[in-house]
């Protein structure tokens, strides 16, 4: 072999060496960390989103929480607005002393009046200072006497009747401060049935658990559950297994369990939230293969991006590392031509060098762009959950504090503020006047006319007294067909002019129904609030019984406590 050959073989020799290590040091240097750190990021987003699903069973639970309170709560103001009447509690108090049966047929009729106020609302006893029974509503569970002990740590519990589960709840009825007897109130669970069936965030095998504690200290559901329909007070859990996030949950634990047995025995993901007033577990459960199927779905989609960028790369490297030693075939090309045809031409010049290592730099940054675009959609998906959440809690906390029928404020948010003026009051010497107004005869508009011209009726009323009202006034809906106007900082002459004239304008709205035109009046009880009263439960009482003269001196009238007449 000639010199000159000796030379061609060795520079293609070199040629192939250099080219392979060229595509076997990009393979290692880029390729290689590229697919470790994309593996690296994957494991990292699959526990990401794994903490992302923990999260929103976590609020979704609290919300759930939220909403079972509303629904106590509401019916807590519905017992509370029975208990406050008069009328009730002083023909029980004549019951006890003389067992008449027109005292008894009156307390009939109250009931049943106060039992068309609520949607939701069951049935009503009522039981004498002895517990004995006295009347009832049609629908209540027969009971010849009511232990009130049993209610005394849980004035509200839930209990079944007829197969159906309902919500109970007990109050006694004082009168002159003494206990006149009891009043027991059976609410619908409609709002419980509700929620467990909403199965939103729970994915296809999720659902909602309400248990409390029986007799035994066991775990006793009290609402069907998805896997055992016939589970309400009839399945429990020993409370030993403390594994079991319902025995988690009654025990007053609110965390957030992974892989944890159920009542199936099924691992799950739960959250567990502690109803203290009731004394009830919640859980919201996942299975945990569900999770992790929708884990492993997301890291599939991940692995197949990895796939194409590792694939998209390793072409890459391949083709700068042909690009680059490009310089050394035209070499190779001028030895052969100087061997074959001996022609001593100029040697091509070196045209490519470190561009090529600044488009590689390129190339890698555009990768590592693309991540950062992939973890930024991320971002902004958890942002958008957050924000919704956000939402969410608002919209509940405006449906706490808000008469839904009427938009002005409710009982809850008017104890509140009732309280707030209180002790304002009674730190400054503060004047302030509470004016409980009630619509005359507004049973006989809805039985008349219908429920829809009735909510017609209040909205209507609402609108009137807030645009009455100064800034400064508190407007709420205590009631069927009961308002409250909180008046601070007023004098007790001014107030009676404007009440008296809040009267009369109320008289002239007129409505319309089924091409009849007709009016209404209201029957109003003030009070006012006086220095070293310390209790807001006096100025209610007081309130209340001027309401009581109101309408029973012939109603469309507005009259001041006894107590608290003008010189």
């Amino acid at each position: 072999m000639c010199y000159s050959e000796q030379i061609n073989h060795a520079v293609f020799r070199t040629h192939v060496k250099l080219k392979h290590l060229l595509i076997a040091t990009f393979i290692v240097v880029t390729a290689l960390p590229l697919f470790i750190g994309l593996y690296s990021l994957n494991s990292y987003t699959g526990v990401q989103y794994r903490e992302q699903v923990k999260s929103n069973l976590s609020a979704i639970s609290q919300i759930a929480k939220l909403r079972i309170l509303a629904g106590v709560e509401r019916a807590n103001d519905n017992v509370a607005q029975i208990a406050s009447r008069t009328q009730l509690r002083r023909s029980l108090a004549l019951w006890n002393n003389t067992q008449e049966t027109q005292h008894q047929a009156q307390i009939t009729r109250i009931i049943n009046d106060a039992a068309i106020d609520s949607a939701y609302l069951k049935s009503i006893g009522v039981f004498d200072s002895q517990g004995k029974f006295v009347a009832a509503t049609n629908g209540f569970e027969q009971l010849d006497s009511l232990v009130a002990a049993q209610f005394e740590d849980r004035p509200i519990r839930l209990e079944q009747h007829n197969g159906q589960v309902q919500l109970s709840r007990v109050a006694p009825l004082l009168l002159d401060g003494r206990l006149a007897g009891y009043v027991k109130v059976d609410f619908s669970t409609q709002f419980l049935n509700q929620l467990v069936r909403d199965k939103t965030g729970l994915g296809q095998t999720g659902e909602w658990l309400i248990a409390m504690q029986n007799s035994n200290g066991d775990a006793l559901f009290a609402t069907p559950l998805k896997y055992d329909p016939k589970a309400a007070f009839t399945r429990t859990v020993p409370f030993t297994k403390g594994e079991v996030p319902i025995i988690q949950a009654l025990s007053g634990n609110e965390l957030v369990l992974e892989q944890s047995p159920d009542y199936r025995g099924v691992p799950v993901l739960a959250s567990t939230r502690y109803i203290e007033q009731l004394g009830w577990g919640l859980v919201a459960k996942m299975d945990e293969s569900e999770v992790n199927a929708m884990v492993y779905a997301n890291r599939s989609v991940i692995y197949a991006a990895e796939l194409g960028i590792v694939l998209l790369a390793v072409t890459v490297g391949i083709g700068l590392s042909i690009y680059i030693s490009q310089p050394i075939e035209h070499l190779k090309s001028y030895i052969e031509k100087v061997t074959h045809e001996g022609e001593l031409s100029d040697p091509p010049r070196a045209t490519r060098g470190w561009q090529e290592v600044r488009e590689l730099t390129a190339h890698f940054s555009y990768m590592m762009r693309t991540l950062r675009t992939l973890n930024d959609n991320l971002q902004d998906k958890i942002d958008e959950r957050t924000a919704e959440l956000t939402k969410a809690n608002a919209l509940l906390e405006k449906t706490a504090n808000q008469d839904p029928l009427t938009s002005l404020f409710n009982r809850r948010f008017f104890t509140l503020r009732f309280e707030q003026e209180l002790d304002r009051s009674s730190r400054y010497g503060c004047l302030f006047a509470l004016v409980l107004l009630d619509i005359d005869y507004f049973k006989q508009i809805n039985d008349q006319w219908g429920h829809d011209v009735g909510d017609d009726v209040l909205k209507e009323v609402a609108r009137f007294l807030l645009a009455s009202s100064r800034s400064s006034d508190l407007v709420a809906r205590i009631g069927g067909e009961e308002f409250c106007i909180l008046i601070p900082e007023c004098e007790q002459d001014k107030v009676l002019v404007y009440l008296e004239r809040l009267r009369c304008d109320l008289t002239e709205l007129s409505f319309t129904a089924k091409d009849t035109l007709f009016t209404i009046s209201a029957s109003f009880g003030v009070a006012f609030y006086q220095p070293g009263m310390d209790s807001g439960k006096v100025l209610l009482k007081q309130a209340d019984e001027a309401l009581y003269e109101a309408k029973h001196g012939g109603r469309n009238r507005v009259c001041i406590y006894q107590g608290q007449l003008p010189a």
